[in-house]
C-alpha cells in the first residue's frame, strides 16, 4: 500500500471538509485547525517557551494561516499582550479573524502583507514567529531585512518548521539553508533548538 505524506494528507482532509460544506456550517476553520493540529503534532507550548512568548508581549506572526499557532499565542500574551497575525492570504485572515472573535480573542489583529514585506503596523514588536511557513516564502531574505523595521531593539525571529533531518518532507528546509538566509540578511542565530516534535526552530536577532 502507498504511503501519502502528513502535507498531502493535510490538503486532502481540509478539500474533503470544504466539499462537505464546512464553510456553510460555520465549522470549517475550526474542523481545519483540529486536522492541522493532529498531523503537525508540534509542542505548541513548548514552541513558545523557546521562542520567549510571554505575557504581556506584544508579538508578529507571519503565514498565520487559520490561525493555528496564533490562537494558542494570543492566549498566552493575553489581554495585556497583542498578536499581529500577518499572511498574504486574505481568505485564511478572514477565517482568522472570525474565529478569533469566536473565541473571543480580543488582541488578535490581522495584517495583510506581501511575499517581501509583512508590513506589520508596529515597529516595537517584541518577536515575530514564523510556523510551518518559511519554506514557502518565495523572497526570504527580502522579507527578512524588511522585517527588521517593525522589531524593538534585543527583539528576536523564531523560525519553526518541520526538520527534514527528522523525517520531515523534502520541501521543508534544512536548518543550513535558512541560517544562510538568516546571515545573508542580517541577523545572527541565537539559538537551534531540534529536540521538539522533529521540528526545528531557530531563533535569530538582527546584527547590530
Amino acid at each position: 500500500m502507498r504511503l501519502i505524506s502528513r502535507t498531502t494528507f493535510v490538503g486532502i482532509a481540509i478539500v474533503a471538509l470544504l466539499a462537505g460544506g464546512a464553510v456553510v456550517s460555520g465549522y470549517a476553520s475550526r474542523a481545519v485547525l483540529a486536522v492541522r493540529a493532529a498531523v503537525w503534532n508540534l509542542d505548541i507550548d513548548r514552541a513558545m517557551d523557546i521562542a520567549g512568548v510571554a505575557p504581556g508581549m506584544v508579538v508578529g506572526e507571519a503565514g498565520a494561516g487559520d490561525g493555528y499557532f496564533t490562537l494558542p499565542m494570543a492566549r498566552r500574551v493575553g489581554p495585556s499582550g497583542a498578536v499581529y497575525a500577518n499572511d498574504i492570504s486574505r481568505r485564511a485572515l478572514d477565517r482568522l479573524q472570525s474565529e478569533a472573535r469566536r473565541q473571543r480573542l480580543d488582541n488578535v489583529h490581522i495584517v495583510e502583507g506581501d511575499v517581501d514585506d509583512p508590513r506589520f503596523p508596529r515597529s516595537d514588536l517584541e518577536v515575530i514567529v514564523i510556523v510551518h511557513a518559511f519554506h514557502d516564502f518565495s523572497q526570504p531574505v527580502e522579507w527578512l531585512r524588511n522585517a527588521r523595521k517593525y522589531l524593538r531593539p534585543d527583539a528576536t525571529v523564531a523560525i519553526i518548521d518541520r526538520d527534514p533531518a527528522q523525517g520531515g518532507e523534502s520541501h521543508f528546509w534544512p536548518r543550513e539553508r535558512i541560517l544562510r538566509y538568516a546571515d545573508e540578511a542580517g541577523f545572527t542565530p541565537v539559538s537551534v533548538v531540534d529536540s521538539v516534535s522533529r521540528h526545528l526552530i531557530i531563533v535569530i536577532r538582527p546584527r547590530e
